[in-house]
């Protein structure tokens, strides 16, 4: 009975082992085969039965079953040694296309920690959490060092681009500022401009300017943890290290002062990487348009962007942002907004252009009765993969926010989304909603919505939550039924799922709405059934 016992936990044992199933009709390996003859542990006319017909003699069982574990332990190994391989394959990969892209540094003191914080941080991978369903090849390591740069007349080329507004502007092109196009205020109400015009101002707003810029996120400030950070700070450093030219604003603290509405409008024709610091002052108000375009079809650069928004007490800040990229550029940008006591900071996101895209948003809740709002639509078409990842700290209490998202995704396109409201202990009274709404177009299309709560206070008022849909055929008949025919239907289906969220953009940029329109009217088109 100890025999027969012994011959069916083996049996078990090394069935598990080898990856088969006793009593299925499998035919054991032949190199087993002839290993377990030699050492008696079964008669040769076994040699072409399966593991049922096996006649074990107890003599061989046990060098057997040493022989399998021996065998599993070492394909393990070889398992294990070619993950390891490929992992610093794709280490190696990723630091020398850093390094490369490094080269194009220039020499100040902001290039200098830029290249030294470079060196310092692991470049974004696979197995980190922050990019885990982020195709890097395709937004980052695939883009050349040196990508060719078409000659353009931009005197032809940019007026059609940009809206036909009285409000401020300033237009950088390739990572310049174009003072031809660009339409300033004066000195007296603002600090606004870029490089060349810190030489103008006093040593104070230099010496200010110079302590904001050097700071950056993941390093100086929003730090978290590996499982909630954002991993911007490599990015943020090579920006650092490589920017020509920063759009800089700073509204000084004042009372009943006119709000300012400022737009941003960033061309590029390659590898650029813009750069944004807005510092607004106690009881000020700001409006900013900050707006991506490609002065051609051709572009397929990567627009490496990083933006800070500094919100003093009181203060209010719209900030508009609009992907609009060709469809074969890579974009990556990185909002960082501080809010203080009573300020206010509502940012709006729209992402329809790029290849390949992600944007990050960081706001930290500073002062109490701070709150901030987060709207953001992605339209990914073909196959487009868009992201965003975001992160809303509330660090004191009676703070509030707000985050809607919708993605309308058609072809074999892709939207990531991963949200996360972190609450502190000290956070009381907080409140704060997190919505994400995902509309789907075709069976190859896919989506990945991840809002959470981190919530480590006891008095709050706090929702998440998701929902994935198509269209739905009823409403399609009901259209059709009012006289629409089915691309009319359709068509107006999708114009109004994300409608609620892009209400005023069409007073606020004509233009810009107008190329929404008609990505929504393309998706309408190129996905019917």
């Amino acid at each position: 009975a100890i025999l027969d016992l012994t011959r069916t936990v083996v049996t078990a044992a090394m069935s598990v082992q080898l990856g088969v199933v006793p009593g299925q009709g499998r035919t054991v390996a032949p190199k087993i085969l002839t290993h377990a003859s030699s050492l008696g542990a079964f008669s040769p006319q076994a040699a072409s039965s399966t593991w049922t017909t096996l006649e074990f003699r107890s003599l061989g069982v046990t060098s057997l079953a040493a022989f399998a574990a021996t065998q599993g332990r070492a394909a393990r190994r070889r398992r294990r040694a070619t993950r390891v391989m490929a992992t610093a394959t794709a280490t190696a990969t990723a630091e020398k296309w850093f390094a490369e892209q490094a080269e194009r540094s220039s020499p100040s003191k902001l290039a200098e920690r830029g290249l030294k914080v470079l060196n310092q941080l692991q470049a974004p991978e696979k197995n980190q959490e922050p990019f885990r369903y982020t195709d890097l090849d395709a937004l980052l390591y695939s883009v050349p060092v040196t990508p060719e740069k078409g000659e353009f007349n931009l005197a032809e080329k940019l007026p059609p681009l940009l809206e036909e507004t009285e409000a401020y502007r300033m237009v950088f092109v390739d990572g310049q500022l174009h003072a031809g196009f660009s339409r300033l205020p004066a000195e007296d109400a603002a600090l606004v401009g870029g490089q060349e015009a810190l030489e103008s101002w006093s040593a104070e707003a230099r010496s200010h300017f110079s302590q904001l810029m050097e700071q950056l996120p993941e390093v100086d400030f929003f730090q978290s943890n590996k499982r909630d950070m954002l991993g911007c700070g490599k990015l943020a450093a090579l920006n650092q290290a490589v920017f020509r030219d920063v759009a800089y604003v700073s509204l000084p603290e004042a009372r009943n002062c006119e709000d300012m509405t400022l737009e941003m409008v960033f061309v590029s024709t390659g590898c650029t990487a813009p750069r944004m610091l807005l510092h607004v002052g106690s009881g000020r108000s700001l409006k900013v348009i900050e707006s991506h375009l490609s002065l051609d079809e051709s572009d397929a650069g990567l627009c490496n962007g990083l933006c800070r928004v500094v919100a003093d007490e009181d203060a209010q800040v719209r900030h508009e942002v609009l992907q609009l990229k060709s469809d074969s550029a890579r974009f990556v940008e990185s909002i960082m907004a501080e809010v203080a006591s009573g300020a206010l900071y509502q940012l709006r996101c729209v992402q329809s252009g790029a290849s390949c895209a992600r944007v990050n948003v960081a706001v930290a809740l500073q002062g109490e009765k701070a709150s901030c709002d987060v709207k953001a639509v992605m339209l990914a078409d073909e196959k487009q993969q868009l992201d965003l990842h975001s992160l809303i700290h509330h660090s004191v209490p009676s703070c509030r926010s707000n985050q809607e998202h919708k993605n309308l995704v058609g072809g074999s396109a892709e939207c990531i989304f991963k949200g996360i409201i972190k609450v502190d202990a000290e956070a009381q009274q907080t409140e704060s909603a997190q919505i994400v709404r995902s509309l789907l177009l075709t069976k190859k299309s896919k989506v990945k919505a991840m809002p959470s709560l981190q919530i480590q206070a006891d008095e709050v008022t706090c929702s998440h939550g998701a929902a994935l849909t198509q269209l739905d055929p009823e409403e399609l008949f009901y259209l059709a039924s009012r006289g629409l025919d089915a691309a009319n239907a359709r068509r107006l289906m999708l114009s109004g799922f994300p409608m609620d969220l892009l209400e005023g953009l069409k007073e606020l940029m004509p233009k810009s709405y107008a190329r929404v329109t008609q990505k929504l009217t393309s998706m309408a088109e190129s996905n019917a059934e």
